[in-house]
C-alpha cells in the first residue's frame, strides 16, 4: 500500500512458501532492484509469475507499485494490481490511485480500469492468488 515500508519478501515467502517456488531480485524489465526501486519476480508454484515493482521514496515508502501477474506461459496477463495515480480523471476509479486491469482476454478496452477496495498490497495480492487461483487447483501447489 502506498506510503507503506517496501514489501519485506523474506517474510513474504515464509508465509506463504508451500505456493512459491522462489523469488529472484528482477522485474519484468531484468533490472535489480534499487534505492530507488524493489523490483522481484514471484514465481508460484503453477510457474506463473508476479512481477513486482514498487518505486520507493527516501525513507523506503512505497510511492506508487505495479504487481503485475503472467501465466507460465510468459504471455497471459491474469491481472495487473496498481497503485498509481492518473492526472485524468477519465482514467481515474474510485479507489484512486488503486486499481486492478483485467486479464487481456477479458478488457473491453485498453484503458479499462477497474476500482481495487481490498488488494492494496502485496501481501493481499499473494493470498488472493493463493487462496482464489492456486489452491482450488491443488495438483500444482
Amino acid at each position: 500500500m502506498i506510503g507503506n515500508p517496501a514489501t519485506n519478501l523474506e517474510v513474504l515467502k515464509k508465509t506463504f512458501g508451500h505456493a512459491i517456488q522462489f523469488i529472484r531480485n528482477t522485474d519484468s524489465t531484468g533490472m535489480p532492484s534499487s534505492i530507488y526501486a524493489q523490483r522481484a519476480t514471484i514465481v508460484f508454484s503453477d510457474s506463473s509469475k508476479l512481477y513486482v515493482t514498487e518505486k520507493l521514496n527516501k525513507q523506503q515508502c512505497i510511492e506508487e507499485y505495479w504487481y503485475d501477474w503472467i501465466a507460465a506461459d510468459d504471455k497471459t496477463v491474469l491481472g495487473k494490481y496498481h497503485g498509481e495515480p492518473h492526472e485524468d480523471e477519465s482514467y481515474q476509479t474510485a479507489t484512486e490511485p488503486y486499481h486492478v486491469h483485467l486479464p487481456e482476454y477479458a478488457k473491453l478496452t485498453n484503458q479499462t480500469r477497474f476500482p481495487n477496495y481490498y488488494y492494496n498490497d502485496l501481501f493481499s495480492i499473494v493470498e488472493g492468488i493463493f487462496l482464489f487461483y492456486l489452491l482450488p487447483n491443488r495438483s500444482q501447489i
